[in-house]
């Protein structure tokens, strides 16, 4: 099984997968975070003298695909989450599901207010993360086949197994 798990940074993608992975205990399984994709530094864009990652361009796709495409064949369950991870065609092909994240400004503003992996993030480069996942969000939404997880749809873990095992 293929599993793509996206949404915005701070949406809970990977606390999501990890216990996605709780439910086939008895398979061989890996998830690949595209955060571990990203490329060297100067091959990323630039805004106000910061890099970018919050851009398609920041992510390593022919790496990332050659790893997906290998684990997908030897692997009884992948999963890949990212911000991006519905942004590639040939990846979304691949997948058995998909999930989206959805979680609201406020919830995005706050989390990522509290969330110090990176050090200090400026108002404004949250902001821009915010104004770049809305440029992507609305194509994500009208995929086929999507299971969505938001404020005013939460799903429960026998509703997220059962869109899995389906």
């Amino acid at each position: 099984m293929i599993i793509g798990i996206g949404g915005v940074s701070r949406a809970g993608k990977t606390s999501l997968a990890k216990k996605i992975m709780e439910y086939f205990p008895d398979k061989k399984k890996v998830i690949l975070h595209q955060d571990d994709y990203i490329n060297a530094g100067f091959d990323i864009p630039q805004i106000n003298n910061r890099i970018d990652w919050e851009v398609p361009e920041s992510i390593d796709f022919p790496r990332l695909k050659y790893d997906f495409k290998w684990l997908s064949e030897n692997v009884d369950i992948v999963i890949l989450e990212g911000i991006f991870a519905f942004f590639d065609e040939e990846i979304n092909k691949i997948y058995d599901k998909k999930i989206f994240v959805d979680i609201g400004y406020k919830d995005f503003i706050n989390r990522k207010l509290m969330d110090k992996r990176w050090g200090y993030e400026p108002l404004w480069y949250i902001y821009h993360i915010w104004d770049n996942y809305k440029k992507h969000r609305e194509d994500i939404l009208k995929m086929d086949d999507i299971f969505i997880i938001d404020e005013n749809n939460p799903k429960t873990e026998t509703q997220i197994r059962d869109f899995l095992l389906k």
